[in-house]
């Protein structure tokens, strides 16, 4: 009784011992540099590593670097003993019936389901799923709280690690052969060696020497993925297209195809060599003589495997006696030796790495593109309008400033995830966005003293480069009409983005734009998330004036300003207006002296002359003499073109004149570990605060001005009104409301 109690302990540490051990490829090495090598390999990935932020995969994310959550997802998709139960994937069974079939492991598991490895990456009781990975990851770009999308882009990495962890297991033979074939391993204490060599436990060895280059998949595997409602996404694709029928070994050297029916129709593990599967077959094979020891002249007979799919040079090994065996025995003389195992690893390893590469381009391939609006300014606020903005950094400090606010932010987005592509990597076709939503967020860094009249202005670049951590406003949803869903997958589409209740401050730096696609794309549904950034200009402070408080008369040898009463109190002055000398002033004819409000509309474009007149974004009725308005606008560009087309009118006479204005977008960032000093900061006129004169500052000034006579510039031919600043009366320093 005593020895049937032991043996039945024993029987359950062995099995308690293959769930711990048998992992396919030991997860805290091949794992780890399997999911190390194809994070490096993935342009997607690294392309959304600059999206969200970030330099590379050294970077710190929620106190780990990137590269560690993959090498973190790599060994804890073995954290609990029961789930390498789930890392199997037979591709010459149905789906339901693809997983680990014993009867021992379902027992000790308390599981009596064959869950597929392909089945598990999807399921709905595995916290580490591909679909939980795409929550972690919208969750990640659409969370305005810093500390939870770090959590969140760490639960990203870790679950796309446990994923690549299953895609690569179908590289092993063993897995994808229903083999529990168990680890080398000595019992501590005992002694007992338990176990043979494997795949497995040689590439464990040798994992320092292993060839990392993945294959480049070709990326439409995806288009030709099976529905299946347990695996309903197309990452199924990577394991089994359900094209090797095990009785077909030639189609799974095509370019696609599983990495399951690759590995199972052209390689053996340890406990299926020539028994359980068709293929590889005897028929596949020829037999030859390999010197092993060149100083005993020793030779091994090896299989060497030349039809039905791959070709393999030591796809087994006989032992010592193997070629004294009868045919029908021959198979029981076979085994795996580092040969093979070397030949193996060259064919599975690569293409484990690829394969997992390829599993995060699919993840990382939504691309949305980003383009200025109709209006060509993303938004603009009126700088008249400041709100008290009081918000807390991720360090706790929190601050009390005085903002303008954006509410809406317009642009265009068009659909540009590439479906198909040539050798040279250039887009064939598009995969098509569906039914699903658009955000958009906006991620920039608050200056902490800054003033709305741009008084402190321009920050500290040290301290906004070391001392600030981003911050972010995210818009409310747009939900897609199937009018907007066609136009989006053909053309850039316009489309108004509200962040009524979490509004972008006008004191910002470092400021890019995101916009967030959620929903269905290509055979991906509901799930599926594309994303485009664009790097926006920091917001522009642009200052209009109506300066006809004041007259630009020249008298004597210069031009000089002067108030109307001024000019009416001195003869020689008045005389030189009063045209006819008939002691009238302002008659039709001359020039008119008395200051009078003006209209103003504004419009913005990239060139000068416009096909089509630019869109008016702002106006102001009968803007009081001697009073500006304050615009702050988004541009994309920092150079020009960017252009301001102002038009005005007042009540003196009935013409209504536009002219074109370029200026300059205003960058205020770190770029590469440097601070890119921003546009010097301009300041016209003065105001008064009490008795002391205060600049009024901006990125960009002008005004409309009366004068006698017009002058002609030399250059350009412009007529233009010469303005003395210096000479200028104070200016109230209250921006006027615009509408």
């Amino acid at each position: 009784m005593k020895f049937k109690l032991f043996l039945s302990c024993f029987v359950i540490f062995i099995i308690q011992l293959y769930i711990v051990k048998a992992s396919a490829y030991d997860n805290k090495f091949v794992h780890q540099m399997i999911n190390g090598k194809a994070i490096q390999q993935s342009l997607s990935f690294q392309n959304y590593l600059n999206v969200l932020g970030f330099k590379d995969i050294y970077d710190s994310v929620n106190k780990r670097e990137i590269w560690q959550w993959f090498y973190d997802g790599a060994q804890l998709e073995d954290e609990t003993s029961c789930r390498s139960k789930f890392h199997f994937h037979d591709p010459t069974k149905s789906w339901d019936t693809a997983g680990l079939s014993n009867a021992a492991i379902d027992t000790y598991c308390r599981d009596y389901t064959h869950r597929s490895s392909l089945v598990w990456a999807q399921d709905t009781g595995n916290l580490w799923t591909w679909q939980k990975a795409r929550q972690y990851y919208y969750d990640v770009l659409t969370n305005p709280e810093g500390n939870i999308r770090e959590q969140n882009l760490a639960y990203t990495f870790r679950s796309l690690g446990q994923v690549m962890h299953l895609t690569s297991d179908s590289s092993v033979p063993a897995h994808v052969r229903n083999d529990i074939h168990i680890f080398p391993y000595t019992i501590p204490g005992i002694g007992i060696e338990i176990g043979d060599p494997t795949f497995e436990s040689w590439a464990k060895d040798n994992y320092k020497n292993l060839n990392y280059t993945g294959i480049i998949i070709d990326q439409s595997i995806f288009n030709n993925a099976i529905a299946y409602p347990s695996a309903p996404v197309a990452i199924s694709a990577l394991w089994d297209l359900d094209k090797y029928t095990g009785s077909n070994p030639a189609i799974t050297i095509e370019p696609v195809i599983g990495l399951a029916e690759y590995a199972n129709a052209n390689f053996f593990s340890e406990d299926t060599i020539f028994s359980d599967y068709d293929y590889p077959a005897w028929s596949s094979v020829e037999e030859y003589e390999e010197v092993i020891d060149t100083t005993t002249g020793k030779v091994r007979t090896y299989l060497r495997k030349t039809r039905d799919g791959e070709r393999i040079e030591h796809l087994a090994a006989g032992k010592r006696f193997y070629k004294y065996l009868p045919s029908l025995l021959k198979s029981s003389g076979l085994i795996l030796d580092q040969e093979c195992y070397k030949d193996y690893a060259q064919k599975l390893i690569p293409r484990a790495v690829g394969y997992s590469a390829g599993l995060l381009d699919y993840f990382f391939r939504g691309v949305l593109e980003i383009s200025a609006p109709d209006q060509y300014v993303y938004a603009i606020t009126d700088g008249s309008k400041i709100y008290p903005y009081e918000y807390t950094d991720e360090k706790g400090i929190t601050y009390h400033t005085q903002q303008q606010l954006f509410t809406r932010i317009r642009a265009k987005v068009i659909n540009m995830t590439p479906k198909e592509k040539d050798v040279d990597g250039n887009v064939l076709s598009y995969e098509n966005i569906g039914s699903g939503s658009l955000i958009a967020v906006a991620r920039y860094k608050v200056i902490p003293d800054y003033s709305p009249d741009l008084a402190n202005y321009p920050p500290d670049g040290t301290v906004m480069m070391n001392n600030i951590l981003y911050k972010y406003s995210v818009s409310l949803p747009v939900t897609l009409t199937p009018e907007e869903i066609i136009s989006l997958n053909t053309q850039p589409t316009e489309f108004t983005f509200d962040f009524t209740g979490n509004e972008i401050p006008a004191g910002i730096t470092d400021l890019t734009l995101q916009v967030i696609f959620k929903g269905t794309l290509g055979n991906e549904t509901d799930i599926a998330v594309a994303v485009g950034m664009k790097n926006l200009m920091e917001p522009t402070h642009q200052v209009l004036w109506n300066l006809t408080d004041m007259f630009s008369l020249y008298y004597g040898d210069a031009y000089h300003l002067y108030t109307s009463e001024q000019i009416k109190g001195d003869p020689s002055l008045k005389a030189q207006v009063d045209l006819d000398h008939d002691g009238v002033i302002n008659e039709p004819g001359e020039p008119y002296i008395d200051p009078h409000p003006m209209t103003y509309e504004i419009g913005y474009m990239a060139e000068p002359e416009p096909v089509e007149p630019p869109f008016t974004v702002a106006t102001v009725d009968n803007l009081p003499a001697g009073n500006h308005i304050r615009l702050i606008v988004l541009v994309d560009d920092e150079l020009s073109p960017n252009y301001l087309r102002l038009t005005w009118s007042d009540p003196i006479d009935s013409d209504v004149d536009t002219h074109d204005f370029d200026f300059l977008g205003v960058i205020n960032e770190e770029q590469d570990g440097v601070w890119l000093l921003p546009n010097p900061i301009i300041q016209f006129r003065h105001g008064l605060d009490g008795t002391t004169q205060i600049p009024i500052q901006q990125h960009f000034y002008t005004g409309i001005l009366r004068c006698y006579p017009v002058a002609i510039d030399p250059v350009t031919g412009y007529t233009y009104c010469p303005y003395t600043e210096e000479e200028a009366i104070p200016a109230d320093l209250t921006p006027y409301p615009v509408d």
